[in-house]
């Protein structure tokens, strides 16, 4: 494993976009819907701490850009990997493997497909930009 062909700006940029779609996402668009989904309250959001939970949400942003980062390029160079190509391989992580496993653990917490949908679609959308981004930086 090689971590010299990895362009650490694009792993950043990746980063920082994966967790604006996540505020975007679970705010405007899709807030009330998961928090319904999820049976929580506005007191119980409230409640949490919001340092710690938007930090490792920062964090395990990270690993994930860095972790796609070294399927791109951890293995040598890539001299195919494009802009098309890093959105293909980001889409085809998210319908192959983000959608089945979360529906999967879903199902038996007996979570509708609603809630499915909006997390597993978040995770597919931002594995597909973060794809594309890869491949545009490399």
């Amino acid at each position: 494993m090689d971590i010299s062909n990895i362009n650490w700006l694009a792993v950043v940029v990746s980063t920082v976009a994966y967790f604006a779609l996540g505020a975007i996402w679970y705010g405007p668009l899709f807030g009330k819907a998961w928090q319904r989904g999820n049976g929580l309250s506005d007191e119980e959001l409230k409640k949490g701490n919001m340092g710690k939970l938007f930090g490792s949400a920062l964090i395990l942003s990270f690993v994930v850009s860095f972790g796609m980062a070294m399927f791109f390029y951890g293995f040598g160079e890539n001299p195919d990997m494009d802009a098309t190509m890093g959105g293909m391989m980001g889409l085809m992580t998210g319908l192959f493997f983000i959608i089945p496993s979360t529906a999967l653990n879903y199902n038996f917490a007996r979570k509708g497909v609603g809630l499915i949908m909006i997390d597993s679609l978040y995770h597919t959308i931002a594995f597909t930009i973060i794809g594309v981004i890869l491949g545009i930086w490399k």
